[in-house]
């Protein structure tokens, strides 16, 4: 099974967040975001560790009352 793999402006497009959030949401062990991965010095992400984690948040939400 191949893995597609996110380049960081295309993370940022998902996300429609800057790289500079981006790279907060990483850095915060709390929020869970998924680590890149690092080829060259360039962020890469796997496509389905971001699908996780977005299963993961909504899991998280509280429905409306």
């Amino acid at each position: 099974m191949t893995d597609t793999i996110l380049t960081g402006p295309q993370v940022q497009k998902r996300y429609q967040r800057s790289g500079v959030t981006i790279w907060r949401w990483w850095h915060d062990d709390a929020l869970g975001f998924p680590k890149p991965i690092q080829i060259n010095r360039l962020n890469y992400w796997r496509l389905s560790d971001l699908e996780a984690w977005e299963a993961d948040q909504a899991a998280k939400l509280t429905p409306a009352q």
